[in-house]
């Protein structure tokens, strides 16, 4: 009478252990690539035109969505995306980008009342070295 409980049991937490490790993979994921879109926007969205002027080192906003845009589609995670990617140049050489990616569940949908997505944020900074 207890088996079947137990095993019951056992395949409920391995099911939410998978779920979770799934969750922590698909975040880890979401951090890399707000760090490579991050690194890309500071490196393609340079205002080269500024930069022979003399004006020094600017980013151009058109340029830095376009690089993030670009970046994300190439790692796969555009069509992930819980809402559109939150980019922030708190100073001039620097870009932060946040990014809230949806998680499919694999076990935890089969469940009454399970989620069927979760969400997970990740962010990441960039600044360029101007020595």
């Amino acid at each position: 009478m207890l088996m079947p409980a137990a095993v019951l049991i056992v395949l409920l937490l391995g099911a939410v252990a998978v779920d979770l490790t799934v969750v922590q993979m698909r975040q880890r994921a979401a951090i890399a690539a707000a760090a490579g879109a991050a690194n890309d926007a500071v490196t393609y969205g340079l205002d080269q035109s500024a930069l022979r002027r003399g004006d020094g080192y600017r980013l151009d906003p058109a340029r830095v969505d376009h690089a993030i845009a670009e970046s994300l589609d190439a790692q796969g995670l555009a069509d992930d995306l819980a809402a559109p990617p939150a980019v922030s140049e708190p100073t001039p050489g620097t870009v932060t980008v946040v990014l809230r990616v949806r998680v499919p569940s694999v076990f935890a949908r089969a469940l009454p009342g399970g989620p069927l997505t979760t969400t997970v944020t990740a962010t990441a900074s960039a600044s360029v070295d101007e020595r």
